[in-house]
C-alpha cells in the first residue's frame, strides 16, 4: 500500500537536488487533487533551495521526537524501470497519486532572475550552451578531455559556453565558469535563457525539463528510461565490456555512489565522443531554430 501522509506528517527529503525537484512537482499535484492537504519539511539547507515557499509546505523546522516522517526513497520501494516504474511515477504513488501521472515539475515562486550574474553573459551575441559536467557520483561522469574538446568545437562554431555546478567541480577550459556562485533558483533562471543544455545525469536533466530548454544528456550506469525525459536527446555509453554492470549504481549498491568506476579506461562513459555530442547539439539547435 502507498504511504498516505496526513497534515501533521513531516517530509525528510533524501537524494539529490533533482530528486527534490521531482518531489516538488509531486507535492504540487497532491494539493491540486486535495487542496486541504499540507506537509512540514525537515530543515535541511540543501533542500530548502528547492522547496522553500512551496504551497504544500506549511512549516520548515525540526520535528518532535514522536513525529511521523514521510520517506522519499522511491528507489527502495519498487523496481525502477520505464513507464509507470519511472522515478517520478513511483514517487507519485508514495504520496497517494494515481499513476501514470503527468511528470510536471514545479519550482516555487517561478524562475528567479539571476541578478547581476545575468549581465555577465552575452545573450545577444550568440547561442548560449549550458554545460553541467559533474555529479556527486563519479561513475556518472565523462572524462575531462571529452568536455574540453567539446567546448573547443562549440566555440569554433561561435557558440558561447556557460558552465554551472558546484564550487569543487573542475572548470572546463574555454567555458565561462559560474561554478559555486549560483543558488538553485539562479541556476534555473540562467538555464531559462540558454539555447541548449548538455549534462550528465544530475540536477540539470530535470531543470531542462522544467524550463523547456532542449537538452543532450549523457548516460552511463543510470537509465534514461527511469530519469530522462522524452523530449531530450539521450546518449548512452556502451557497457559491452563492463564486468560491473550488475554491481554498479543502484538501490542494491548504495556504497558505490561516491566511488569511481573500477573499469578505469573501460568505463562506459569513455565511449562517448565529442563529435557525437556536437552533432546532437546541432540537431537540437536546428529543431529550436536557434
Amino acid at each position: 500500500m502507498p504511504d498516505m501522509p496526513g497534515q501533521s506528517e513531516w517530509i525528510n527529503p533524501i537524494g539529490g537536488l533533482g530528486d527534490s525537484l521531482m518531489l516538488s512537482g509531486v507535492l504540487k499535484q497532491v494539493i491540486e487533487h486535495q487542496p486541504s492537504r499540507r506537509f512540514r519539511l525537515v530543515r535541511r539547507t540543501r533542500y530548502q533551495g528547492i522547496l522553500a515557499g512551496h504551497p504544500a509546505i506549511e512549516e520548515i523546522g525540526f520535528p518532535p521526537p514522536d513525529a511521523t516522517i514521510v520517506r522519499t526513497d522511491y528507489w527502495s520501494r519498487e523496481e525502477l524501470g520505464s513507464g509507470d516504474r519511472r522515478a517520478f511515477q513511483i514517487l507519485a504513488r508514495m504520496f497517494g497519486l494515481p499513476t501514470p501521472v503527468e511528470e510536471r515539475l514545479y519550482f516555487p515562486g517561478g524562475f528567479a532572475a539571476a541578478g547581476s550574474l545575468e549581465n555577465m553573459i552575452p545573450w545577444n551575441r550568440s547561442c548560449v550552451v549550458l554545460i553541467a559536467p559533474s555529479s556527486d557520483a563519479p561513475r556518472k561522469m565523462m572524462p575531462l578531455h571529452v568536455w574540453i574538446d567539446l567546448v573547443q568545437l562549440l566555440r569554433k562554431e561561435g557558440l558561447f559556453v556557460l558552465q554551472l555546478g558546484q564550487h569543487q567541480d573542475t572548470h572546463i577550459k574555454g567555458a565561462y565558469s559560474l561554478l559555486g556562485v549560483t543558488s538553485p533558483a539562479q541556476a534555473i533562471g540562467l538555464a531559462c535563457r540558454c539555447s541548449a543544455i548538455v549534462t550528465v545525469d544530475n540536477f540539470f536533466v530535470h531543470v531542462a525539463h522544467l524550463v523547456g530548454v532542449p537538452a543532450v544528456v549523457v548516460w552511463g550506469p543510470t537509465d534514461p528510461h527511469v530519469y530522462g525525459y522524452p523530449e531530450q536527446i539521450h546518449l548512452k555509453g556502451s557497457r559491452e565490456y563492463c564486468q560491473e554492470r550488475e554491481h554498479c549504481l543502484g538501490p542494491k549498491h548504495p556504497d558505490h555512489y561516491f566511488l569511481p568506476c573500477p573499469m578505469e579506461a573501460r568505463h562506459c562513459l569513455n565511449t562517448i565522443l565529442p563529435a557525437q555530442l556536437t552533432s546532437a547539439i546541432e540537431n537540437l539547435l536546428q529543431r529550436s531554430g536557434s
